[in-house]
């Protein structure tokens, strides 16, 4: 007799079913896997991380594995295992897009949100560098879903989803590091989270600025806030940093909140920051936060705060509070990819509503993949001496830290004596910038100190004042990188001059500045530059590239020291405007593969027409092999961009098709053909309504399957003429890329079709058999027995779908639960009445093209009703 599958009711099932799964796979309670427990050492790690995020507690997952390791550079790692399990299918996960939220109502009900809030605490304690996390959810036996996590560091973003949905991998060390090289994070998804850490950066600066303004804290404050709260965070040798518990909103003067925060700022400070006239400079920026005592009364909660702070507290706990729940674990959770300049986001956010803005102050500082390509096209190595004359919030400095612990670790054992004292070396030695403003002074001084320091070289002055003169000499660098103050004389030109004069010949130099100072606003240094030194390439950069804050247009140059300029040599010039993104006030937008074209810039710079490209290039129509003149005002790409004047195929096409764009509106108009909606339609509407037609609302997921694409990596893809076609969320094109052989390792979909891009919101019906991209959703269903039908949805689903786009990305979860209106007779969908309808208007489309066929003398051409709309199409396109 068969066993009765029963149902579960209630989480204790669940449980049960983990253990005996891994009971199954040899694995043995309390000596492989604790429950509701762990080792010491993992306690330790998860105080602060209970999920409700109100108190001190030590998080409790319900199952711990601490018994794998991985291997990195041939030393092995400790990689706990936290698993946590819900009761019913729907508590697998809380998705916004197709990243896991990280608020305290997901980390309490779902099981891989909370699975991972555990695993991000256990990195964040400095104890692990990396973890899994799994959760398991389900209604029977015969109803489970599990889902496995890479956690890489303690940010927000700093996961893969591993491709596997079992606890197979489990069963030994050998199939957990098997497992574990199979889900590490590739280049392109760092440069990801990169971008998508800044956007969320920008967001909760955003969020804390209108925080501190309820809290009536001054702009000019509001930046010190955040550096110095979470230099408070900083753990000192064995001692841990505050976390918000620590803060009672207390009255008395000494364990005010506002004290207990500065103090702990104080001594971390002098850990790190040996020269006491350094030290005093860097905490006076500081002593704001406790020198209002009205700021450490309790008050009632703002409600950015109200559901992680259980009862009224002061304005300074509140937000500190907010501070180490959305930035504090960004920055020590970073581990893979620290190019964010954590300061300078929040700097700019707060900049925007501060009464004379950076472009008034000639602030304006880098993005942070901006930093990081400089640093890439100076080939920086671990034995670099990096200077930045005017360091903003140390942006350079961070990207050429970053970028040299990066070659460290190809050099050296990661975590050996060797290792170590490299590192130390280039934080302590390698590293210099230049600071006047006394805020900004502060700012990079704190986060280079957040980095694991690099600050002892950051000093306060004027460049160009004597008294750090041989200072900028005896440092020796080989590498400068600069965005000076556009407010500056000549554009700021003089900065980079100075950093050449100091540097050893063949040092290469990098400057991203106004195009004005390279086409006649800085003349006179730059005669003076190429008379002791070379221009090497000019980069063109995007005219939005420091929006919202300036809209001036820049380019990038670059130099090599104390070789005057041979003019009998070529200079490159390369346009970048087109860098892959869109920028708007609400943040970036990818349009383009940005990812692939950054890294291809700094191939072009290198290798010119024999770069190995990814992206999508008119090599010819941005790449410029030229001479300069020594006028000092021929620098810039549009200079040396040589125009054809003689009209090719497509100008011609252009200017006929106006044309006839024309006489074509004339005929149509004399047929009365464009006066309103065609009579067929009315009559057909008419009849729609008579029969009791209405319009009925669906949901998506009932109407539809909704699946996603398989394909990440496009670079791989082999055009194929004979192949499938490959589908990408493309503003254009129906989506189409190109034809490519088909692989049994990609999901095949079926004509008759709809995608939808997860990032664009673009919507296409899709009338051939395809594959495509990780990025596309693909809705298919019987009711989609033809393209008029096809189309007529695609037309509904666009109205519906225009709130997505990237900063609102579709998801499967997101549509499941949107509604759609459609016709409908007697309660079923009225296909008849779709098919009619689009019919109707595909014959009004043929009218025109007739039309243009009359207009162009091309009447009795002969053309099959398909190649009359396609051509119409193309026409009108």
């Amino acid at each position: 007799m068969a066993e009765i599958e029963t149902s579960w009711s209630k989480e204790n099932d669940v449980d049960d079913y983990v253990k005996d799964k891994l009971k199954n796979l040899g694995l043995e309670k309390g000596k492989d896997f604790s429950e509701k427990d762990g080792s010491d050492y993992l306690k330790d790690a998860l105080k602060g991380y209970s999920k409700t995020d109100k108190k001190s507690g030590v998080g409790v997952p319900d199952f711990v594995l601490e018994k794998y390791t991985y291997t990195d550079h041939h030393e092995s790692y400790p990689c706990p295992v936290f698993i946590e399990s819900k009761f019913s299918l729907t508590k697998l996960e809380a998705l916004n897009g197709d990243v896991l939220k990280t608020d305290e109502k997901s980390i309490k009900n779902y099981a891989i949100n909370g699975a991972l809030h555990y695993a991000r605490g256990a990195i964040a304690s400095g104890k692990y560098r990396q973890a899994f996390a799994i959760g398991i959810a389900g209604d029977n036996k015969e109803n489970v879903k599990i889902k496995v996590v890479l956690v890489q560091g303690s940010a927000n973003e700093a996961y893969l989803f591993a491709p596997l949905h079992s606890l197979d991998f489990l069963k030994n060390q050998e199939t957990f590091e098997k497992f574990y090289h199979t889900c590490t994070l590739t280049e392109e998804r760092k440069h990801q989270i990169l971008i998508r850490t800044t956007r969320d950066l920008q967001e909760h600066a955003k969020k804390l600025n209108e925080l501190m303004y309820k809290h009536s804290i001054p702009v000019a404050e509001r930046v010190i806030y955040v550096s110095g709260m979470l230099l408070s965070m900083q753990n000192i040798e064995t001692e841990k940093g505050l976390i918000p518990f620590d803060l009672k909103g207390s009255t008395s003067n000494n364990s005010r909140d506002g004290v207990l925060i500065y103090n702990r700022i104080e001594d971390f400070l002098k850990t790190k920051i040996t020269d006491s006239n350094k030290l005093n400079l860097v905490l006076s920026s500081f002593k704001d936060i406790c020198k209002d005592q009205d700021r450490d009364k309790p008050t009632s909660l703002n409600d950015l705060v109200s559901k992680i702070i259980e009862k009224e507290a002061s304005s300074n706990k509140q937000i500190f509070t907010y501070i180490y729940k959305n930035i504090y674990h960004e920055i020590e959770g970073f581990k893979f990819g620290g190019y964010v300049d954590i300061m300078g986001e929040c700097y700019s956010e707060f900049l925007k509503y501060a009464l004379g803005d950076g472009k008034d102050l000639g602030i304006v500082l880098t993005p942070p993949y901006i930093t990081k390509m400089m640093a890439e096209i100076l080939e920086l190595n671990h034995n670099s001496k990096v200077m930045d004359l005017a360091v903003g919030s140390a942006g350079f400095l961070i990207a050429s830290m970053q970028l040299m612990s990066e070659q460290v670790k190809k050099s050296f054992v990661e975590d050996s004596e060797d290792y170590k004292e490299k590192i130390n070396h280039i934080k302590q030695h390698q590293l210099l910038g230049v600071e006047l403003n006394a805020l900004m002074f502060a700012l990079a001084t704190t986060n280079m100190i957040l980095r694991g320091d690099g600050s002892c070289k950051i000093y306060k002055g004027d460049s160009f004042d004597s008294t750090l003169s041989s200072t900028i000499k005896d440092f020796n660098a080989d590498r400068l990188l600069l965005n000076p103050p556009f407010s500056h004389s000549e554009n700021g030109m003089p900065f980079i001059k100075l950093g050449l004069d100091n540097m050893p010949k063949h040092s290469l130099g990098a400057i991203v500045i106004q195009d004005s100072a390279g086409s006649g606003k800085a003349i006179k240094t730059n005669k003076e530059i190429l008379s002791r030194h070379t221009l090497k390439a000019s980069i063109k950069m995007p005219i939005d590239l420091f929006v919202p804050m300036s809209d001036v247009q820049t380019s990038i140059y670059v130099f090599e020291s104390g070789v005057p300029h041979d003019y009998d040599k070529i200079v490159k010039f390369i346009d970048f405007r087109n860098d892959g993104y869109k920028r708007t006030n609400r943040g970036l937008k990818e349009i383009d593969s940005p990812t692939e074209r950054y890294s291809d810039v700094v191939q072009i710079y290198k290798n010119g027409f024999s770069a190995k490209l990814k992206a999508s290039w008119d090599l010819k129509s941005v790449y410029i092999e030229d001479f300069i003149n020594d006028s000092g005002s021929d620098w810039n790409f549009d200079t040396h961009q040589k125009i054809d004047t003689k009209p090719n195929l497509c100008d011609f096409k252009k200017t006929i098709a106006d044309y006839l764009s024309w006489e074509v509106s004339n005929i149509l108009k004399d047929r009365g053909k464009i006066l309103g909606k065609p009579q067929a339609l009315v009559c057909l509407e008419e009849t729609f309504k008579a029969n009791g037609g209405d319009w009925r609302e669906y949901r998506i997921g009932d109407l539809f399957e909704i699946q996603r694409g398989n394909i990440s990596n496009r670079i791989s893809l082999k055009e194929d003429l004979n192949g499938i076609n490959f589908i990408a969320q493309n503003d254009s094109d129906n989506g189409f890329v190109k034809k490519v052989a088909n692989s049994e390792k990609y999901k095949c979909f079926a004509q008759n079709s709809i995608i939808i891009g997860r990032q664009t919101g673009i919507v296409y019906y899709q009338p051939q058999n395809f594959i495509t991209t990780d990025g596309v959703l693909v809705l298919s269903s019987e009711i989609i027995k033809n393209r008029y039908i096809g189309l007529f949805l695609t037309c509904i689903l666009k109205k519906q779908l225009l709130s997505f786009g990237y900063t609102n990305t579709v998801s499967a979860t997101k549509l499941n639960r949107i509604s759609i209106s459609l016709p409908t007779i007697n309660d079923q969908i009225a296909f008849d009445y779709i098919e009619a309808y689009i019919q109707e208007l595909e014959q009004e489309r043929i009218q025109e093209l007739e039309a243009y066929l009359q207009a162009s003398g091309l009447k009795d051409t002969t053309l099959t009703q398909n190649e009359q709309i396609a051509l119409h199409t193309f026409l009108d396109t």
